[in-house]
Formats: C-alpha cells, sequence, structure tokens
C-alpha cells in the first residue's frame, strides 16, 4: 500500500514521449516478404474457381495461395482462454481462406511477393468465379424462417441465448398506476480506429513458428496459430512488441494465423501482413450493433418499477 496516493511513472512513458519505443512494423526486416490479402466483394457466396496463372507472372511474386490450398483446419479466433469444458470452446467457423463468403470483404486469396506493389499489382490479377447467394443486413430479418442460413447447426442463425433475471417482471407490472415506457433502440457497429492498423509478420527458426503481431492477447494468438496450422502450441511463439492501440479490436486472432502459415509455406523465409485503413473496416473486427427492444415501468414519482430488455447483437458473419 505504499504506493497509494503517491505519483507513479509508467515505465513505457519515457520511450513513447521521446520517439523511441519500436512497434511490430518498426522491427520487421527490409527483406520481408509481403502478403496482401484478396477480399471478396459479395456479401454472401461460394467460390467455384480461383485462376492465379496471369498473378503468378508478376515479376516479384513469390507464390499465390487460395482458398483451396490451405488447411481444412477450422479454429476459432476469440481472444478468450480455451476451456477444456468442449460446451464453453469459442465456436471454430474460420479457415485462413474460405471458399464460402459470409461477408463483403472475406478472404479468399492471398498474394506473397517481394513487395508490396507487386503484391496489389497481381491481386488485380487473380480471376475468381463466384456463386452468389442471398443475405441479408440485418439481426431480425437473418432470424426469420426461410433466412439464408450462413452456418449449419445454427437454425435462424442465432449463435447463443441467455437471460438474467432479477426479481419478478410479471408481478411487478401488475402494481396499479405505472406508468409505462416502450422503444426501440440500435447502437451501430463501431470500428475503433486506433493508430496502429493491424500488423504482424512471421518467421521460422530452430523448427518453430515466430509471429511478431500487434495484439492484446498473445498466450491465445499462440494457441490460435496452433490450431489453424495444426501443430503443437509448443511449436509456436508469439511477440508482443509495444501496441499502437487496441481498444479491444485486436483481444482477437486476426491475420497472424495466415501469416505463420504463408511463412511456412515459402521455406520459413519471413513474410508480413499489414492492414491498410480500409481492411480496418471490411476484414477486421467491431463493435458489435446492438438492436434493444426496452419496456419500463415508472411509479409516478418517476422511480423505477420494472424493465424488460430484449438485445439483438449482431455477432456478423
Amino acid at each position: 500500500m505504499s504506493y497509494v496516493g503517491k505519483r507513479v511513472p509508467r515505465v513505457d512513458a519515457p520511450d513513447k514521449a521521446a520517439g523511441r519505443a519500436k512497434y511490430t512494423a518498426d522491427l520487421c526486416g527490409k527483406n520481408a516478404l509481403v502478403a496482401k490479402v484478396l477480399h471478396a466483394p459479395h456479401a454472401h457466396a461460394l467460390v467455384k474457381s480461383i485462376n492465379t496463372e496471369t498473378a503468378l507472372k508478376v515479376e516479384g511474386v513469390e507464390a499465390v495461395f487460395t482458398c483451396f490450398d490451405v488447411p481444412k483446419n477450422y479454429f476459432p479466433t476469440a481472444g478468450h482462454p480455451w476451456s477444456t469444458d468442449i460446451d464453453h470452446q469459442d465456436i471454430a467457423d474460420r479457415l485462413l481462406l474460405t471458399d464460402h463468403v459470409r461477408f463483403w470483404g472475406d478472404d479468399v486469396a492471398v498474394v506473397v511477393a517481394t513487395d508490396e506493389l507487386a503484391a496489389k499489382k497481381a491481386l488485380r490479377e487473380i480471376e475468381v468465379e463466384y456463386e452468389e447467394l442471398p443475405f441479408v443486413l440485418d439481426v431480425q430479418e437473418a432470424m426469420r424462417e426461410g433466412a439464408p442460413q450462413l452456418h449449419e447447426g445454427f437454425e435462424h442463425n442465432v449463435l447463443g441465448h441467455s437471460s438474467i433475471r432479477m426479481g419478478n417482471y410479471a408481478e411487478a407490472i401488475k402494481e396499479p398506476g405505472l406508468i409505462k415506457v416502450e422503444g426501440w433502440y440500435d447502437t451501430p457497429s463501431v470500428q475503433h480506429c486506433h493508430i496502429e492498423n493491424h500488423n504482424c509478420w512471421a518467421y521460422m527458426e530452430n523448427g518453430r513458428v515466430v509471429v511478431v503481431t500487434s495484439t492484446q492477447i498473445p498466450h491465445i494468438v499462440r494457441r490460435i496459430v496452433g490450431q489453424a496450422l495444426g501443430m503443437p502450441w509448443g511449436e509456436v511463439r508469439i511477440i508482443k512488441p509495444y501496441i499502437g492501440g487496441g481498444f479491444g479490436n485486436k483481444q482477437d486472432a486476426l491475420y497472424e494465423p495466415l501469416c505463420a502459415w504463408c511463412c511456412t509455406q515459402v521455406g520459413g523465409r519471413c513474410v508480413r501482413i499489414d492492414c491498410a485503413r480500409e481492411e480496418t473496416f471490411v476484414s477486421n473486427r467491431v463493435r458489435h450493433a446492438i438492436r434493444f427492444h426496452i419496456v419500463t415501468w415508472l411509479h409516478k414519482d418517476g422511480t423505477l418499477a420494472a424493465r424488460k430488455v430484449e438485445c439483438f447483437s449482431n455477432q456478423g458473419a
């Protein structure tokens, strides 16, 4: 308790204030290969075929990988500790790249090149044939009978349901003279807009995959990379330098698994993925949009008698 009420300087403050602090991108070598992801231009679709022949001919391109090349190891991305109880584990619903596009901007292919210019040029040369599918943009539309099903096993696209009760609502509203206030309210999805976009780089060292990443959950990213690549977690090392903002957005595994896998496919050479600001809005994480139905009952003096709240959280695709 000797520090209570006293000024305690942050140990990282001097370096950050003086501009000496090193962040993920600052530590990456100049010879690292650059990986750029091809994002689907449809909200819901199946990838029927991908032609990478022209993309592979672009000068500087080392490799092009598609959704048909990656291992079929489904993995979760949420930043939660792993439970030994299967009923409490996060749902493994992601692949490194997908042939079932579930949102505009989903990842279907990746180019690995010697520089960013070559990688971007090759992306434009990839030809993808899509079969477009019906989609919905509203939570309650997605729950209706006959709505497009995004994931098997989740009736009406409902991921989960929970309820919390305090007292007896039904009895409380029987009191005479109560005033009822009812309404629907919406909060939009929000991107965190941290100064440092998501970025990471990976290389192999002594038989282990090493990933340097701007993340809030290095220990969990280690496990997820192992799950995605189908390798023991002990063969994965995560290094987390100073982070240029996260606010919860970097509390998920994002492109670390894909970056690590690309590294293993090019002989263990260093590969980096650096998201553009545009990508953070469509292919990274956001705060969930939520629709609330709130029914409030008040006494005549304005004090609260009872309240019922229904929340419909848009968990994305």
